[in-house]
């Protein structure tokens, strides 16, 4: 096998450089560079154990709602999404508190949001919550996404999924 050194590509006519059929272009010892706005890597998770309930006034990790993610280079946008299914109860003034942490990092908090609409009133009717948040990575570190959430008013949450309903946590590098 022979090694080509360049500089520089660029073609003789046209705007496109073309890889000969059936060919492969093996990056894996080196660094594909993409544009800026294209997805770098994506990971996802939809496991989830077979239900969770808290009465907690402090943040807690919802058990096995997490997502991890090793940024390839810490000025990438990650984009973040979360479906969640749940049942609050409680008081009228009950609401539940949802945030994604980077456990890995302390529990730094990456983003936090009061879901109001979960008064106790509403017990008796799952909701669907969807968190989404777009943040620079500032790390080439592994980080676990980690959904946390916190009751408060003396309510409770509860969260169970049958097969038929949506969950998911997403993650997307997105290149700067």
């Amino acid at each position: 096998m022979s090694t080509l050194f360049v500089n520089n590509l660029n073609t003789a006519s046209g705007t496109s450089i073309a890889l000969a059929s059936g060919k492969t272009l093996d990056t894996s010892g080196g660094t594909l560079k993409p544009s800026t706005g294209q997805i770098v890597q994506y990971q996802h998770r939809n496991v989830l154990t077979d239900g969770f309930s808290t009465a907690s006034s402090s943040f807690v990790d919802v058990t096995d709602y997490y997502v991890d993610i090793t940024p390839t280079s810490s000025s990438n946008l990650l984009a973040f999404h979360a479906t969640i299914w749940h049942q609050p109860s409680g008081t009228s003034n009950a609401y539940s508190r949802w945030q994604v942490v980077d456990s890995n990092n302390s529990d730094t908090r990456w983003h936090t949001l009061n879901f109001i609409g979960s008064a106790g009133h509403l017990g008796t009717s799952w909701q669907n919550l969807v968190l989404s948040h777009t943040r620079t990575a500032t790390t080439t570190s592994t980080m676990r996404l980690q959904i946390q959430v916190r009751v408060t008013g003396g309510g409770t949450c509860q969260m169970n999924w049958s097969t038929n309903e949506n969950r998911i946590l997403e993650v997307y590098e997105i290149a700067q």
